[in-house]
């Protein structure tokens, strides 16, 4: 029998295991054990766990997450269907109940599917090979497992966070994690400082003001979609949030005019004839992206010429808000736009053409060859268009903007700091990858990555964050070589592969390839003669 060890159980796990089970041969699921280990419901996870608060809100379109498989055929919509009538039925729905989607499938897999499967609820301290085996250390204690994946995702510590008086309050300790220590830490009427802006910063700002009763209307006298926040009394008096640069998070459009859609299109081809190439030339991507900008902005009649183009790919800023008082303001002007009340603006244009034709890049850049200036400034490029395209939905960018208009919220630079008396908040994203910041700088985010590292078990490319591994998500030891019984899928390899902070099934395919691998060592002949 092969033992399989999954170190953390949300969807990529889940993804990985699905496939495993319906590639299984009749009669072969005695072939296999698998155990999960996450200190949360797997198939949901930390991130996706089902007892966050109702107000903490999918930031992508819900068609996107499909988790079906032989046994049960539904997407996350179909799930939805079977929600009590009157259930609100968004496309932007509570991360609690895509959490009970992915836990139902996972429930599903272990009960009725041909793998056996079993849940540990407990965080992996240590992974030390021993001979062809691996094993596997818990605060409960170790067993030996032929073959490990690594599938972290945001949670490598594997614990939940802790609070005192002396340090900030994590910020999942108020939304993923909700706990009642930490709400406490932040009593009505209050003055919040929040580090972070982004949408870790969003969770916790609506945490502390729907998820402590405040609710919203529609505004009078305001354009379509304009909130109003109605407050319960309960939440803090004033909200900041701070961030190095001060910009802000660009709402992501509803849609995309089909006409700008064709030019995505041709520039999808471009991509996927440059990524064909051998030996290739970031420059050569940036000209495909950059034409495909100044197309998609003559089309929608955005005031750009190239050379302001490259400059808010630089920035991160266009230079219409270059005087702009308060980042709501852009904020404020983004949403008119999308409503065809205002002219689009170049960092409208920029994320229409990123998440247009992201899947190629990714596909393009997988394991990547880079010089260090190439990977510094596609990172620092990267860093600006995820800002511009992958912001908060709509819903979530109107109610915030409700929130400043009431004067409880405002977004300052991160220094001069907080003000005394304030109540500290870290809703700082870890980075992706498994070190806190690019290798040889960054220092392992876990215990487990330190010893791993230390052992020359994984490799880590210069200027990178995640671990590098083959097509088929085995791990690249210190030596280069194939590390044939130990792999790594989705946040873990962050940086060599990119885009793996998604629920989108179909972007990455290196848990389809494992699941391949470990079905050929299966159909070998000699597992079959030991068996």
């Amino acid at each position: 029998m092969t033992r399989i060890a999954m170190i953390g159980g949300g969807p990529k796990c889940l993804f990985a295991l699905l496939e495993l089970n319906d590639s299984l041969a009749a009669g072969a699921a005695h072939l296999l054990h698998v155990d999960v280990y996450d200190p949360y419901p797997p198939g949901a996870g930390r991130v996706w766990n089902t007892v966050q608060p109702r107000e903490l809100r999918l930031n992508v379109n819900s068609r996107i997450i499909d988790a079906s498989w032989s046994l049960c055929a539904q997407t996350f919509n179909q799930f939805r269907d079977r929600q009590p009538a009157g259930a609100i039925h968004d496309s932007f729905p509570p991360r609690a109940l895509v959490g009970e989607y992915l836990r139902e499938q996972f429930e599903l897999l272990a009960h009725r599917g041909s793998l056996t499967v079993r849940h540990l609820a407990l965080a992996v301290e240590k992974l030390e090979r021993q001979g062809n085996q691996w094993l596997v250390e818990t605060g409960s204690g170790s067993l030996l497992y032929d073959e490990v994946v690594i599938a972290t995702g945001h949670g490598l510590a594997g614990g939940k966070h802790s609070h005192t008086a002396l340090a900030p309050i994590a910020a999942a300790s108020l939304s993923v994690e909700q706990s009642q220590d930490a709400l406490c830490s932040v009593p009505a009427g209050s003055s919040v400082w929040i580090r972070g802006a982004a949408l870790t910063a969003y969770d916790v700002v609506l945490a502390l003001t729907e998820g402590r009763g405040g609710h919203w209307k529609p505004a009078e006298g305001g354009p379509g979609g304009t909130l109003e926040y109605v407050p319960s009394g309960r939440e803090p008096q004033a909200i900041t949030m701070a961030s190095r640069h001060r910009i802000p998070m660009t709402p992501k459009p509803a849609s995309i005019p089909p006409e700008t859609q064709g030019i995505l299109d041709a520039c999808k081809a471009q991509l996927r004839r440059w990524g064909s190439l051998g030996p290739k030339e970031t420059g050569q991507m940036w000209r495909i992206l950059l034409d495909c900008a100044i197309q998609v902005a003559a089309l929608n009649s955005v005031p750009a010429s190239e050379e302001s183009l490259r400059q808010t790919l630089e920035t991160g800023q266009s230079a219409q808000f270059s005087t702009q008082a308060s980042p709501f303001e852009q904020v404020g002007y983004s949403l008119l736009a999308h409503q065809g009340l205002k002219p689009q603006t170049q960092e409208w244009v920029w994320a229409a053409v990123w998440s247009g034709v992201y899947p190629e890049l990714i596909a393009a850049l997988s394991r990547f060859h880079w010089t260090g200036q190439e990977r510094k400034e596609f990172n620092a490029a990267a860093a600006n268009l995820e800002r511009m395209a992958f912001g908060p939905p709509i819903p979530t960018a109107q109610k915030l903007m409700a929130l400043h208009n009431a004067g409880m919220l405002r977004h300052e630079p991160a220094s001069p700091g907080p003000p005394e008396g304030a109540v500290l908040i870290d809703a700082v994203t870890s980075p992706a990858g498994v070190l806190t910041a690019p290798f040889p700088e960054g220092e392992p985010a876990s215990g487990l990555i330190q010893g791993l590292l230390a052992d020359g078990e994984i490799k880590i490319r210069t200027g990178e964050r995640g671990l590098l591994t083959d097509i088929d998500g085995t791990c690249i030891n210190a030596e280069g070589a194939r590390n044939e019984s130990l792999a790594a899928l989705g946040r873990p390899t962050e940086d060599p592969t990119l885009g793996h902070d998604t629920l989108n099934r179909g972007l990455h395919p290196e848990y389809q390839r494992w699941s391949q691998r470990i079905l050929a060592q299966l159909n070998a002949p000699s597992q079959k003669a030991a068996y």
